[in-house]
């Protein structure tokens, strides 16, 4: 491929010099008069140049100026600045300013092919290396709009994989009918309110539609049971965050939710179980589905009792506010009357 060098100097002579000696070395040679006309050819062939050689001394526009102007238009066309004999500092503030290279006038054959070679090898070289950095930089936006495809589907089949559990689970007892999903709403809904971010939020939602799955271990004797449980009953129950977290361990696509799962009984005051965990020692997150567990546990009807009254379940929150519950979360739950969800 023909490279094209485009010249502009205000002297005829040294136009045509630079002509000759390029188009023998087969360069492509377009000569300009004044930086009007150089201006003007860019404007509708600036894409077909690979050089520019400018004189610095020009009337009208300088080189100077035309520099500044080119480095604004076209950054990545290389300018080679043609400077007075021996005019080092003239050559050097003229790099400083954006010029790839400077010649000093009058210009030998044998300097200018050097320089015009080395210039345009340059520019050939940045050229490619900015071809491959924009094909690495598309490659790496379909990677990741491949990646978020994949999680959003992941996440969709996640979903659905918890929301079938939760059904599992509620299948055991008729009485929990439709209370992981509750307990799911009402969670996010004070999660939103508390400020988690999304990632957080994707946490509680799943760990509550997931947080009873240990009760798949108790027997439906005892899940149904329509009076009161005896003390080994009671620890049976008491068993099923344990045996839950057992369930999911095994599943590394729900490990965020093992939290929810194992300690979603723990209490504030550390009466709790199955750790006897206390205060900030239980994540926030659990805190949050633990709340919405037992307001929606208080407000709908079991075996062995009636739903209470919504009235009612709030003054039990209100009452274990700071023992088993997080006041401030109570405090939010009641402000945002998420009780109204």
């Amino acid at each position: 491929m023909t490279r094209h060098i485009v010249t502009t100097d205000d002297d005829p002579a040294i136009r045509k010099i630079l002509q000759i000696m390029l188009r023998k070395e087969g360069y492509e040679v377009t000569a300009c008069e004044n930086g009007h006309e150089l201006l003007a050819l860019l404007r509708s062939k600036a894409e077909t140049v690979d050089l520019l050689l400018l004189d610095i001394k020009m009337p009208g526009f300088s080189g100077f100026e035309l520099l500044d102007m080119l480095r604004l238009s076209y950054p990545h066309l290389p300018v080679v600045m043609l400077t007075a004999f021996n005019d080092l500092d003239t050559g050097m503030k003229a790099i400083r300013l954006g010029a790839t290279d400077y010649l000093s006038k009058p210009v030998h054959r044998d300097t200018l092919l050097s320089c015009v070679k080395r210039v345009l090898d340059k520019a050939q070289e940045q050229k490619l290396l900015l071809l491959e950095n924009q094909r690495n930089q598309e490659q790496q936006h379909q990677l990741e709009l491949e990646l978020q495809q994949t999680l959003t589907a992941l996440k969709s089949t996640t979903m659905a994989t918890l929301e079938a559990f939760s059904e599992t689970i509620e299948q055991k007892d008729s009485y929990t009918k439709g209370h992981c999903s509750r307990v799911r709403d009402v969670a996010v809904a004070l999660g939103k309110a508390v400020g988690l971010g999304k990632e957080a939020l994707s946490v509680v939602e799943g760990g509550s539609l997931l947080h009873d799955i240990g009760k798949i271990s108790v027997p439906e004797e005892i899940l149904n049971k329509d009076s009161s449980l005896t003390k080994e009953e009671y620890e049976v129950i008491k068993g099923h965050p344990a045996a839950g977290e057992r369930i999911v361990r095994h599943l590394p696509s729900f490990q965020p939710y093992l939290p929810i799962v194992r300690s979603h009984h723990e209490r504030i005051d550390g009466l709790g179980y199955p750790d006897g965990l206390k205060g900030e020692q239980i994540p926030l997150e659990v805190r949050i589905v633990s709340l919405a567990d037992a307001f929606d546990a208080m407000t709908s009807s079991r075996a062995y009792r009636e739903a209470l009254p919504t009235e009612l379940a709030i003054e039990e929150l209100k009452f274990y506010s700071g023992t088993q519950f997080d006041a401030d979360l109570v405090n939010f739950f009641i402000e945002k009357e998420l009780y109204t969800l």
